[in-house]
Order: structure tokens, then sequence, then C-alpha cells
């Protein structure tokens, strides 16, 4: 086997691993956030804090170790427009995926989630001047709209008692997820061009986002669940909660993001992209598989393959129309 043949080997094992993770992520959401599912919980909000409470930590040692410095100046200069990220990333997204998560079914919300990709394109399209919005992006776009259509409509999970509210907040949450991404690739497109002594990795980004996420959102979790300032609360969470909350912050966040970006290392960002189509198939397998839920051997196949096709659209001659494109 080649050096190249090797690299891509484990390009596609480290981006598969990480389609599995995160499409774990699903049902586990589910059985986090329900108590009918899972058993007693807490708020969904106070999940997504202690989450990014862990995970910043990691990103914090990670950047420092790996780069010899948080560089908190060129933070400080970029303020308005990172809190702005990390409060779409963290706050909006995490608040939606939890609370999407407790009204309707994870294998509903890990599809409806996976249109993120195409309107990611399709916002870039209309925001960004690096990106050109053509007939192949319509219909990805098109193709999206039915799938989440079909989700929504036809899912066999109608035994969730608020699916269909659910369904629209995990949208609104995909959606939100979308802006941060145009968002950031606007970043780092600008500080790439007038910058001269600092170019922003992705870690770099990732850990400051998440540490602005983690600011706006810990008030807020705070002001709706106030029991939580009194830190013997905390020992009253139980175990199943925090053994989510670690599977989500050290598993999901740091170890498949780490895996990820060593994927794209080895890959184009717009062949590993395609891989974050398996995530929803991966979802849906394990919400059958863990959760019981009801998997329609049609709805589920043909939205998942209206998501694919639909990705692999709006991807088409992505490299020509925008070549310093960050993923």
């Amino acid at each position: 086997m080649n050096i190249n043949r090797k690299q891509e080997f484990i390009a596609y094992a480290l981006l598969i691993v990480t389609s599995i993770i995160w499409g774990g992520t699903w049902p586990l959401g589910r059985w986090l956030v329900s108590e009918e599912v899972g058993g007693a919980t807490i708020p969904p909000l106070m999940i997504a804090t202690i989450r990014y409470f862990l995970a910043v930590v990691c990103f914090l040692l990670i950047l420092k170790l790996k780069e010899g410095t948080l560089n908190w100046k060129f933070a400080k200069k970029y303020w308005k427009t990172i809190v702005m990220m990390g409060m779409l990333s963290v706050t909006i997204y995490q608040a939606g995926y939890l609370i999407g998560e407790l009204l309707t079914s994870a294998s509903d919300a890990s599809i409806t989630i996976a249109t993120n990709a195409v309107w990611v394109v399709i916002l870039s399209s209309i925001f960004l001047k690096t990106e050109k919005f053509s007939w192949n992006k319509i219909v990805g776009l098109l193709l999206a709209f039915i799938a989440v259509v079909f989700v929504v409509g036809f899912s066999p999970n109608v035994n969730v008692a608020n699916r269909i509210v659910g369904d629209i907040i995990i949208l609104l949450a995909a959606l939100g997820y979308a802006a941060y991404t145009v968002i950031s690739r606007y970043f780092f497109n600008k500080t790439r061009e007038i910058e001269e002594l600092f170019k922003p990795s992705s870690l770099w980004l990732i850990t400051w986002v998440s540490l602005f996420g983690f600011l706006i959102t810990l008030p807020i979790s705070l002001i709706v669940s106030p029991e939580y300032l009194i830190p013997v609360t905390y020992l009253t969470i139980p175990s199943r909660v925090w053994i989510g909350i670690s599977y989500l912050a050290f598993i999901s966040t740091i170890g498949a993001y780490t895996f990820y970006l060593e994927g794209v290392k080895r890959l184009d960002a717009s062949r590993a992209a395609i891989f974050q189509a398996l995530v929803p198939l991966f979802g849906v397998l394990f919400s059958a598989l863990f959760l019981q839920e009801k998997f329609d051997f049609f709805i589920y196949p043909l939205s998942l393959l209206l998501v694919v096709v639909g990705i692999i659209l709006v991807n088409l001659k992505k490299n020509r129309d925008n070549p310093s494109d960050l993923k």
C-alpha cells in the first residue's frame, strides 16, 4: 500500500468513526433529556452548560499544548464576531438539539439536522461573495426540504406527543448552526486576507467559540434553573446523566472533532464533508437499536437518500467555485 493510499485509508477510517460517534449523539440525547425514555434527568440547558464547561477546559489545554499560546489578544480583537458564533453554535444549537430531542424522536432529529449541510451552502451563496448560487444548489435545497416534509409528516414515531414541534425546533437548530458555519467561513477568509502576524487555526477558533458560547449559556441556564447556583445540587445529578454528558463532552465534542480534523488533513474538505451524510444513517439505526424507535423501511431510507443527494448536489464544483473555503 503506497503512502497516499494509506493516508486515504486512515482518513476514511477516522471519518467513519466520527460519523458513528456523532450518530450516537442523537439516541443518546433523547435518552438523556427524556424522563420517559431514560429516567431522572436535569434541565436541557444545564446539560449543555456542563458539557461545554468540560469541553472548554479540554480545548484550552489542547490549544495551549499544541500551539503554545491561547492568543487571547486576537480573540479580544474579534470578540464581537466570536460571541456571535458562540451564541449560534453553542447556545442556540445546543438548546435546539436538547429541547428538540425532548419533544421528538431521535430518528426524526438525526435526519432533520442533517439538512444543515445544505443550509450552509445555500446561506453561503446568499451572503458570501466566494460562493455562487446555481441550479444544483436550488435542487439540493428542494430535496432537503422534501426530506424534512417526509420526516415531519410521515414519521412512524407518532407516539411522541410533541413530535412536530420538536422537529421544527431541530430544524431551527440546524439553521442556527448553518449560520455559524457561514460566519466562521467569513471570519477565516477575512483574517487570512488582512492579518499577517497570526492566522487562526480551526482548533483556535473552536476553542474560543466554545468558551464564549459557554459564557453566554451559563447565566441563561442558571436563570432557568437557579437551584444550580448551589454547588451541592450537582451532587444530586443522576450518574446516568454524568455518563451521557461525559460522552457528549469528551467523546463527541473533543474526540470526534479531533478525528474529523485529522481526516480532513488527509482528504480535501469537500470529500470529507460527504461523510457527514453517514451521521443520520447511524442516528436512525442506533435509535431503532437502543431506543426501540420504529423504523419505517420507506420513509426513513427515502428521506436519507434525499438528504444525501441534496448534500452531494450543493457540493458539486465546490472546489472550483470556492478554492479558499474552509469546511
